[in-house]
């Protein structure tokens, strides 16, 4: 009797067509996004649709503590701490233009739908990384793999 080993590729533990964000997005709306879809990070698209970039809660905390030479951080949380009241009486906050390009890591790691599984939870950990975006050739995003995905699909 013989045994047939299928090996786990990219497009099996993928979540297929990731929730995307443009460069220009402010941090309200990055919070939004997040929040919207119970996500913890986006790849970042440019105008045509490749991947530029990749964005994660982790930054916008990040940016959000470091505030800028204008800005201080207490600000920066205030002015995402408003997002989501409707109080009409509550004075509205002016958001800073503080946009992802600023703080998104630029050339994320990307892998295509055929690398192994075993492979892009390799590079996870030598990378010491939470996400890494499935693109094809041209830098389309297909899907995106988390942490949570390699540990979902070991447990299968």
């Amino acid at each position: 009797m013989s045994i047939v080993k299928t090996e786990l590729k990219a497009s099996d533990i993928m979540t297929a067509d990731p929730v995307c964000v443009a460069p220009s997005a402010t941090i309200r709306e990055l919070a939004r996004l997040f929040e919207e879809h119970e996500i913890s990070g986006v790849p970042v698209t440019d105008a045509q649709g490749r991947v530029t970039g990749i964005v994660s809660k982790t930054d916008l905390i990040r940016r959000c503590s470091e505030g800028t030479a204008d800005i201080p951080p207490a600000y920066l949380f205030e002015v995402l701490s408003e997002q989501g009241h409707d109080d009409e009486a509550s004075e509205v906050i002016p958001e800073p233009l503080v946009c992802v390009e600023d703080f998104m890591t630029e050339d994320p790691l990307m892998v295509s739908p055929g690398h192994s599984a075993a492979a892009v939870a390799r590079l996870m950990y030598d990378k010491r990384v939470h996400r890494v975006i499935v693109a094809d050739e041209e830098r389309f995003p297909l899907g995106i793999i988390t942490s949570m995905d390699v540990l979902g699909a070991l447990s299968r």
